[in-house]
């Protein structure tokens, strides 16, 4: 379960940062980027806590 939970946020981070999702955002590319790394980033976060929990027991 762990390794397939890391392996969908890689290739939701390829699949985020790939050139033909970027070009549907061309006039606000910057605020894409921003938003999208944000988000990703809170997406590992709150995985990495999620997983840490599960394996201590709470």
């Amino acid at each position: 379960m762990k390794r397939d939970i890391w392996v969908f946020l890689f290739v939701l981070g390829v699949i985020l940062f790939n050139w033909p999702i970027i070009s549907i955002f061309r006039p606000d590319i910057s605020k894409y980027l921003f938003l999208a790394w944000f988000i990703f980033i809170a997406l590992i976060f709150f995985v990495a806590v999620y997983l840490k929990k599960r394996d201590n027991g709470g």
